[in-house]
């Protein structure tokens, strides 16, 4: 089965090949089929690395995780969670006669911001999500026009929406990879996470109902509801199903200290209950937690390298330091002494004065002759100029070129005849002199 596979293609072939001990190929690949129309897109929220991608590039149907940007232009846009919203009847017209998720919410019922964001990310309501849209957008169409901005500044090239929902459309489409970029983005809006990773909701008594509960579609996080599917490190997102979206789930993952997001889309529709994002999610999670392992490879502080340093007394040597850590997602049981350190300045001489934390250059990490990270290089000290020493460079260095080369030549060669001129003068002065002398004692 064919498949478009790049998960650190570097590192998991170089490293087979320089590991102490030789481990086994299968230990880099996943060990569990992924259908070939899958779109995969997992990554280290810690290093930014990308561990697997499959069609990550394929405009895909994203069904209910539409409601991950939704929220996103909501949160964004709104200044008091609390203020109140009225649910306009229009909105309802396009869910005549389908099957779809709802929180129950009527024609004319009064929600705050903060409940309706709760319904839609939790219960998946749709009809929430039109609320909030015509809300915050003035329309449907308003509010999509607002989210395909947002998109376009986060990057998204293979992303267009069309309704706020995810409900099958002409023209409403992500890929992996930029649905990936948008819940990244997403977790550090104020608010967002702590909505995707809630569980329960308690929606207040409103103008037409009592008190009700809203629950996760999430079961993998829902430890009463979710059964031998329950994972307590799985955190958020958002799930998603539609007929022509398939299977789909967005989700981060947090242990020991490592963070990693997932994007499952178009996972196989079954006919029974089994969620095969859900599952796919599990494998991945499992795969890349026993089989990577995060390493500090740079510390920040620690000597980097050293380089010249003109026009000073007080060294000729600069250290320069590591500005930051670098710490990456390697193969377990790769060999950390293989990767590569380059060193590139950002100006050919270094001269002082120069200051402790001056940006000087930059290290990059290498694997089988590719990046794998880098880190700025700064100034591990202050480093005074000398002046002295600036004239002399400034007068070697005017010094130094063909043509003043060839002018002080010329200059040299113009003072000699010079010179010669005068001492030729002078020999005449005095040859008249002893002249006129010689004809007076005549006299």
């Amino acid at each position: 089965m064919k498949k478009s596979r790049k998960f650190l293609a570097v590192l998991l072939t170089v490293c087979i090949c320089i590991t102490a001990v030789i481990l086994p190929a299968s230990a880099y690949e996943p060990d569990f089929e992924v259908p070939a129309d899958e779109g995969v897109f997992l990554m280290s929220l810690d290093t930014g690395q990308v561990l697997y991608e499959q069609n990550a590039d394929k405009q895909m149907a994203p069904a209910s995780m539409t409601k991950v940007m939704s929220t996103i232009v909501a949160l964004e846009n709104c200044q008091d969670l609390g203020e109140m919203v009225t649910a306009p009847s229009y909105i309802y017209d396009e869910f005549v006669g389908i099957n779809v998720s709802t929180a129950g919410i009527s024609p004319g019922e009064q929600l705050s911001v903060k409940d309706l964001l709760y319904c839609m990310m939790l219960q998946s309501a749709n009809e929430a999500a039109s609320i909030i849209a015509d809300h915050f957008g003035g329309s449907i169409e308003g509010f999509a026009e607002m989210m395909n901005k947002k998109a376009a500044e986060l990057g998204c090239t293979n992303t267009h929406f069309v309704n706020p929902h995810g409900l099958d459309a002409d023209g409403h489409y992500t890929s992996p990879r930029d649905m990936a970029t948008i819940a990244q983005y997403a977790l550090g809006v104020n608010g967002f996470r702590d909505i995707c990773t809630s569980t329960r909701y308690t929606l207040p008594q409103t103008n037409i109902r009592e008190e009700q509960v809203v629950v996760t579609t999430i079961l993998m996080q829902d430890e009463y509801r979710g059964g031998d599917l329950y994972n307590p490190y799985i955190k958020g997102i958002k799930t998603g199903t539609t007929d022509n979206a398939g299977r789909c789930f967005v989700s981060t993952y947090q242990r020991d200290g490592e963070n990693l997001l997932l994007v499952v889309m178009n996972a196989p529709n079954t006919d029974d209950d089994d969620n095969q994002a859900f599952t796919q999610t599990q494998q991945f999670y499992d795969w890349a937690h026993n089989n990577f392992d995060l390493e500090t490879l740079v510390e920040k502080g620690s000597v980097l390298h050293e380089v010249k340093i003109k026009q000073s007394f007080d060294t000729d040597v600069l250290i320069l330091t590591a500005a930051s850590d670098v710490t990456l997602l390697l193969p377990s049981g790769a060999d950390k002494t293989a990767v590569q350190y380059v060193a590139t300045l950002d100006d050919e001489e270094i001269v002082a004065p120069v200051k402790k934390g001056d940006k000087i250059g930059k290290m990059t990490l290498k694997l089988g002759g590719e990046t794998i990270g880098e880190v700025d290089m700064l100034a591990e000290k202050d480093v005074k100029g000398a002046t002295i020493l600036k004239i002399a460079d400034a007068i070697h260095g005017a010094l130094s070129s063909t043509a003043a080369k060839i002018i002080l030549v010329l200059v040299i060669l113009f003072i000699l005849v010079y010179i010669l001129f005068v001492i030729r003068s002078i020999n005449l002065q005095k040859k008249k002199g002893k002249i006129k002398r010689h004809k007076k004692y005549k006299l």
